[in-house]
């Protein structure tokens, strides 16, 4: 190995000994390497001005030397789950055989290719990307400078899918994506998942059969359709946590009851706040008398910061329905014992729930018609054990260890 450092940043870069940087003509090697290699004394010392120096002796306001040569197309990504198929249209598939999948032959590069974008209103105007296999993209910029922000980012465009009628499901910390637009036409990703595994053609047959195979299929126009509707549905509702909607219906559909309620719960009194303020404080002068009797009557007591209060008058204002109302007062019934008590929901509270909050959202948006109304939450049907099961060797290994 050959190495050479950036005079720029003291940077040191290690190439194979026939290789000449210089002649490989790669943007992403800097043009300020040298084959004089200056070491550097301790780790208290700092590349200036083409040398090492003590930290100590730096000029007034010294940063590090950050390189002349950019970030090419830097990347926080998601991928959509299960594991999805984007189709331009209807004969726009790879049509992948069986026996391309057995034996690994087919072409594992066309999956990371991008097929469409989506508009994310920022000041750059860069839009998000979405690859053939369900991964969505948006640029490492000022517009979303830290994790935190690609993170809350891309849970807004998975949340405005949902809303739109497009099963997703939320994205954590620890499984966003850090990737690169490469060579003007796929998405490749440095964070290593099964999806990297398929575009590499390294994952074992095991694995790659099923997403596949028989992936889900989503077209280029039903992901716009529900992202541009549950934009709207975003954009409306400014105090609206896409998260927190997200995550309970992610968590519905894996039968975490007690995570699905408490965060549902969370969109629900953000929703309520919305009503309040939008359709009940500014209409106030124009309610029925009846009404204005009860917000008196509740304002003494128990007061109308309780939200309980607040659904009682919006469904007397007709904000919302009687129906609603029993729904919502029996969810934060559970939800004060799943908080006061650790009782656990049943699933049916949780998916009342979620029926009730497209009514919800419905009306705090003024957008009808909300796609998230087919949707259910998905999950395994089967959360049963066998119908027959045998443990003697299983008990016959446990008196042995």
């Amino acid at each position: 190995m050959k190495h050479y450092q950036d005079t720029e940043t003291g940077a040191i870069y290690a190439f194979e000994d026939d290789v000449d940087p210089w002649a490989l003509n790669n943007r992403n090697i800097p043009t300020t390497l040298s084959e004089t290699i200056k070491p550097k004394p301790s780790d208290s010392h700092v590349w200036c001005q083409d040398g090492w120096i003590n930290q100590e002796e730096a000029p007034p306001g010294y940063t590090p030397p950050v390189s002349s040569v950019p970030s090419y197309n830097p990347a926080w990504m998601a991928y959509l789950r299960p594991y999805t198929a984007v189709h331009r249209d209807q004969n726009s598939g790879l049509n992948i055989s069986l026996d391309q999948i057995n034996t690994n032959s087919y072409d594992g590069n066309k999956l990371a290719e991008i097929i469409t974008t989506l508009p994310l209103g920022t000041l750059s105007r860069i839009p998000a990307l979405i690859s053939y296999d369900g991964a969505i993209a948006i640029p490492q910029c000022r517009d979303f400078p830290t994790k935190a922000d690609g993170v809350s980012k891309l849970n807004e465009i998975l949340c405005s899918l949902l809303l739109g009628g497009v099963h997703a499901e939320v994205l954590h910390p620890d499984a966003l994506v850090i990737g690169t637009l490469q060579d003007e036409v796929r998405l490749f990703a440095f964070t290593s998942s099964l999806h990297t595994q398929l575009r590499l053609n390294w994952a074992a047959i095991s694995d790659r059969l099923q997403p596949l195979g028989s992936p889900r299929v989503l077209m280029v126009t039903e992901i716009q359709a529900a992202y541009s509707q549950g934009q709207q549905v975003v954009n409306a509702i400014h105090n609206l946590s896409p998260f927190f909607l997200l995550n309970g219906y992610t968590a519905m559909g894996y039968r975490n009851n007690s995570d699905a309620l408490n965060n549902l719960w969370i969109a629900v009194e953000q929703i309520t706040e919305h009503l309040w303020a939008e359709f009940y404080i500014k209409n106030k002068s124009s309610l029925p008398a009846r009404v204005l009797s009860c917000h008196t009557q509740l304002k003494k007591r128990p007061g109308l910061d309780k939200i309980s209060s607040k659904h009682k008058l919006l469904r007397l204002s007709k904000i919302f329905s009687k129906e609603c109302q029993k729904t919502l007062s029996l969810a934060r019934e559970k939800r004060n014992d799943l908080a006061h008590k650790g009782v656990v929901p049943d699933l049916q509270i949780v998916e009342m729930l979620w029926k009730s909050l497209s009514d919800l959202l419905e009306k705090a948006s003024e957008v009808q018609s909300l796609g998230m109304r087919k949707l259910s939450g998905g999950g395994e049907g089967n959360w049963a054990i066998p119908a027959r099961s045998n443990f003697d060797e299983w008990r016959k290994l446990a008196t042995k260890v």
